[in-house]
């Protein structure tokens, strides 16, 4: 009896501690088996690896294939040079011709190729002759075998080119605004002095020129051509019984302005004709420092073969407005001085316009050679067209 309970207590030990025993090993993993614990079938205990997902489907392309053009759009150019237009073109192949479509001052556009460089981009040129103020615009272009496509900009919202007019551009816009665009002008204009001498005898010259002028408001301002002639009548000796000479001249001219700087000019004028004694050359500059317009300070000479020469120097001022007010100071020894190289006279002279086109000017002068000061003036017209 007491060996079968013995029996008895020693299974119901062994199934408690089975049962205690079993849960705790059913949490045991092995980390390197890669399988649950329960796990059957193929590698059942052994590692198991994920299977791949699975692959994207295809993309479909809707429409004809295309050339990709990247592009930096040109924001600003120098008037007169040409603009390349560069950028980089995959797939140039797909598009037989990509174009770069530019025009000026809202005119007919016009095409220009791309062309692949040596190092492999792609750049097409916009000609000098488009870039010019204000602006240019353009927009860039492929086609294909069916049709057009933009690829930067559009014709209706083009890619705009900020053209800076250079200095003289924008001294050349203000001449015309000055001027009312009016670029011609003839003048004819009639100057004289009598000298005088002590000894009575006439000692006196009259000048008179008519000029074409053309401007052309750049560095080059102005050139013109003109005829003048000299009548001249002084002493060939001192004293009363001295004989009078008559001193002549005609010729003419070719003269050129040039705009050295916004406010300096500097004219040049060479002569040819002939005298009372044979032929006749001349050439004489001037510096203008100031606009010959406005207010400046101007100093020049000029020499005639047989009639002699001439120099200034001159102040012009502009402050009462449309009169504008000039003093010189002459020296010269017109018309072929024979008693004294030294004739000397001042000069205030006057210049009113009367209309946008038309100058009215006079001048008075004083002055003496040999003896005492007389007066000397003259007279002069302009017409600006």
């Amino acid at each position: 009896m007491r060996t079968t309970t013995l029996t008895t207590l020693t299974s119901l030990t062994s199934l408690l501690v089975l049962a205690i025993a079993t849960p705790a090993a059913a949490q045991i993993v092995d980390p390197y088996s890669g399988s649950a614990p329960g796990a059957s079938g193929p590698g059942a205990g052994g590692a198991v690896k994920p299977s791949p997902p699975p692959p994207p489907p295809p993309v479909e392309v809707e429409g004809p294939v295309r050339a990709t053009v990247l592009h930096v759009p040109v924001a600003e150019a120098t008037p007169g040079e040409s603009v390349a237009i560069v950028a980089v073109i995959d797939g140039a192949w797909a598009e037989p011709t990509l174009l770069a479509r530019y025009r000026s001052g809202g005119g007919q556009w016009r095409d220009a190729a791309f062309e692949q460089s040596s190092a492999g981009g792609w750049f097409a040129t916009i000609p000098a002759d488009a870039i010019v103020p204000p602006g240019a615009e353009y927009y860039i272009v492929g086609a294909g075998n069916d049709g057009e496509v933009a690829h930067f900009a559009s014709a209706r919202e083009p890619q705009p080119i900020r053209i800076e007019p250079t200095l003289m551009d924008r001294l050349e816009q203000l001449d015309d605004a000055r001027l009312g665009d009016r670029r011609e002008s003839v003048s004819f204009d009639v100057d004289g002095h009598d000298f005088g001498n002590r000894y009575g005898n006439t000692d006196a010259f009259l000048r008179a020129e008519l000029r074409w002028t053309h401007r052309v408001s750049r560095t080059l301002h102005s050139v013109g051509f003109g005829f003048g002639s000299i009548w001249g009548r002084t002493p060939d000796s001192n004293g009363i019984g001295g004989r009078e000479e008559v001193a002549l001249g005609r010729y003419g001219t070719a003269e050129v302005r040039l705009r050295a700087h916004p406010s300096v000019f500097v004219d040049g004028r060479l002569s040819l004709g002939v005298s009372d004694e044979g032929f006749l050359r001349g050439f004489g500059a001037a510096v203008f420092l100031g606009k010959p317009w406005r207010s400046n300070v101007s100093f020049g000479a000029e020499m005639l073969d047989d009639l002699g020469p001439t120099a200034f120097v001159r102040l012009q001022w502009d402050t009462a407005v449309p009169v504008l007010m000039g003093a010189s100071i002459v020296r010269t020894d017109l018309p072929d001085a024979q008693v004294a190289a030294n004739g000397l006279y001042i000069k205030y002279d006057v210049g009113y316009k009367v209309t946008p086109v038309f100058t009215a000017k006079a001048a008075v002068s004083y002055g003496s050679r040999d003896g005492a000061g007389r007066f000397g003036g003259g007279l002069g017209v302009q017409a600006d067209f």
